[in-house]
Order: structure tokens, then sequence, then C-alpha cells
């Protein structure tokens, strides 16, 4: 199962955490993998290429884990970034709704 946390601080979204497998299908045909890791991973380029956002973005193929947090920048950075990161957690819902067997989402909210 992929387990994903989304954090949310003062009422915006500062950290994303995706751990796990889905289970969907073996490596390589696992459509439901392929879907997180594609939302993450465009995500991490738009903060650091379009954006140009010293994010935190962490990937082990080993565990396996990716992760993005914004703890670090400034209110006007995180500010920034918000659209990107509230358009990725929308997205892995999305994904979640049509595969709620393989996608485990937790909210924390620390206002």
């Amino acid at each position: 199962m992929i387990n994903i946390k989304i954090i949310k601080k003062n009422s915006n979204l500062v950290d994303i955490e995706i751990t796990g497998h889905s289970g969907y299908a073996e490596s390589g045909k696992d459509i439901v993998c392929s879907a997180v890791s594609s939302i993450a991973q465009t995500l991490i380029i738009g903060l650091k290429q379009v954006l140009n956002l010293p994010a935190k973005c962490e990937i082990d193929e080993d565990i396996p884990l990716l992760s993005v947090s914004l703890n670090g920048l400034s209110q006007g950075e995180i500010k920034l970034a918000q659209t990107l990161m509230k358009t990725a957690s929308l997205g892995l819902k999305e994904v979640s709704d049509g595969h709620a067997k393989y996608i485990k989402i937790k909210e924390i909210s620390n206002d």
C-alpha cells in the first residue's frame, strides 16, 4: 500500500511524504505507483525548475520514499508554492479515489 502524508501548517500545505508500493501490479506495470510517482515528480520539477524554490526533496527507491518539504522557506516562498502543492495534493486524492484499496492518505493540520 502507498501511504501519503500531507501536512498543513497555517493554512498552507508544507509537506507531502509518500512511502510504499501499491501492490496493484508487478513493477513496471503498476499504474497506481506510476500515477503517484508522476504527480510527485512533477511537483518537484515545478518547485525546483519552474519556481526556482529551494524546497527539500528526497527520493529513496530502496524504502521507497518520495518527500517534498517547504520547511525552512520564507512565507513568501511558501505562498508561491501553494498552487503546485495543492494541485499535487488534489491529483493524489483523485488517484486514491479511484484506487482506495492501494493508497491511504492522511492529512495533518498543524495550525
